[in-house]
């Protein structure tokens, strides 16, 4: 992850960041393709969406 001071945070490094990008959309979850390659974005939201989120990133990636 990287720091910031912003409502948003840079996550990754993946190998396609394309296909956790697809997952996460498949599963509801909206964040930008932007950054560094390998990198994504995700605003920072209710607990609720972010535990949705997190959720969501650990099965698509498989963390």
């Amino acid at each position: 992850m990287a720091d910031s001071d912003a409502n948003f945070v840079l996550f990754g490094r993946f190998d396609d960041r394309d296909a956790i990008w697809q997952g996460l959309l498949d599963r509801g979850i909206l964040v930008r393709v932007v950054g560094p390659e390998g990198w994504l974005r995700v605003s920072v939201g209710t607990p609720e969406e972010m535990t949705a989120f997190k959720d969501a990133l650990v099965e698509v990636a498989g963390l």
